[in-house]
């Protein structure tokens, strides 16, 4: 098994909007991370659990952890994407339980500054919750791209 840097070394995001916790592996090209339903989510509806949906922004932010390692590996740090949209939404069920962990499960398909990558959201007995194909975009000068200096 692989060690991985802590994930906030590999994402942007913070508390409360993380929604991967650790990477767990990496098998040919489809890399996978964790994430676990806690009794605080951010898109927690009480009595029910956490709609299916925001299993959306989990793969995307998987899609930012496996960028992320990349980074790390090359001794750069963790960057901003965004998330464009997504093709081909599939889910299985409406709620995630609080205490579910799930596994994300992603592979690029299209490389560059606008990527598309087949991603596949996984309980933890490995049914698929949910698949979608996951398009982000990422400039190379973020700054520049920022401040609308970029063409």
């Amino acid at each position: 098994m692989t060690d991985y840097p802590p994930i906030d070394q590999l994402v942007p995001h913070r508390r409360p909007m993380q929604m991967v916790d650790r990477m767990i592996s990496e098998v040919g090209d489809v890399t996978c991370s964790e994430h676990t339903i806690g009794p605080d989510h951010v898109f927690l509806v009480p009595g029910k659990g956490v709609p299916t949906y925001a299993g959306f922004e989990m793969m995307a932010q998987s899609i930012c952890a496996t960028d992320g390692l990349k980074r790390w590996r090359s001794g750069r740090p963790a960057a901003l994407g965004f998330l464009l949209g997504c093709r081909r939404f599939t889910a299985t069920r409406d709620w995630l339980a609080v205490g579910e962990t799930l596994r994300m499960e992603s592979r690029q398909l299209l490389e560059g500054e606008t990527a598309s990558y087949e991603c596949r959201l996984l309980d933890a007995e490995g049914d698929e919750v949910s698949t979608a194909v996951v398009n982000v975009f990422q400039p190379s000068d973020i700054t520049a791209y920022l401040k609308g200096t970029t063409l």
